[in-house]
């Protein structure tokens, strides 16, 4: 059953949402942490992998100062001649899998100028099992200053995570605590520049918690990250 239950969480065949039975309208939660200048909050909203009325968590507008969607092998598609959000690099080992039952697992539909994540859906989610503290990191530079927020947006099946963000040598972290089903979460991070030269450095690590299904990987997806200034 262990090993079947890897594969299902790696793969996203349509098998086991048939087999965990969830009540999605109960599968939503939010939380903050900050500081004076920093804070996170975190939303996850569970979703499923088969077309229906839980299909996708949210629909998302990539409208913002800067934006970029990953999908498929380190793909991504962004905005046009914008370099405010850098590259995602990864961090530590992750394990991809794909066969001829792998499919797209993106948690949101997202609209940009031009297109949309619907454009992708016959590519695979940018994903995999997180080996150990893997992850994500990237940087965010506005060009002057003011109050910005960044949405990053990603999913996961049965496994938690950290997020943190530093800038101005002050760093917050969020628990991303989620346990159960596929599950899509929003980390919106509000930031205020001071120096048009600070730099906003912000990592999404795997974190092995108490109710996760595996102690050393966990599979997670990295969907969107958007920057937007706060009025």
């Amino acid at each position: 059953m262990k090993l079947k239950l890897i594969a299902l969480a790696l793969l996203t065949t349509s098998v086991y949402a048939d087999e965990i039975a969830v009540d999605l309208e109960r599968l939503s939660n939010v939380s903050t942490v900050q500081t004076t200048n920093l804070s996170i909050e975190s939303e996850f909203i569970g979703y499923e992998l088969d077309e229906g009325k839980y299909r996708y968590a949210r629909d998302v507008e990539l409208d913002g100062l800067d934006w970029a969607f990953w999908y498929g092998d380190r793909q991504s598609v962004s905005k046009p001649s914008t370099y405010m959000i850098s590259e995602a690099t990864e961090v530590g080992e992750i394990k991809t899998v794909a066969t001829d039952s792998s499919k797209n697992a993106t948690s949101n539909r997202y609209h940009w100028q031009g297109g949309s994540s619907e454009d992708y859906l016959t590519q695979l989610s940018y994903s995999g099992l997180l080996q150990r503290n893997g992850g994500f990191s990237f940087q965010v530079q506005p060009e002057s200053n003011g109050k910005y927020s960044i949405e990053l947006y990603t999913h996961n099946w049965l496994s938690s995570a950290d997020v943190t963000a530093c800038v101005a040598n002050e760093c917050i972290t969020i628990q991303n605590d989620i346990s159960f089903h596929m599950t899509s979460i929003k980390n919106t991070i509000t930031f205020e520049i001071k120096n048009p030269d600070d730099v906003v450095d912000i990592s999404f690590n795997r974190h092995y918690r108490q109710f996760d299904f595996e102690t050393s990987q966990g599979y997670h997806g990295l969907e969107a990250i958007q920057l937007k200034e706060v009025q």
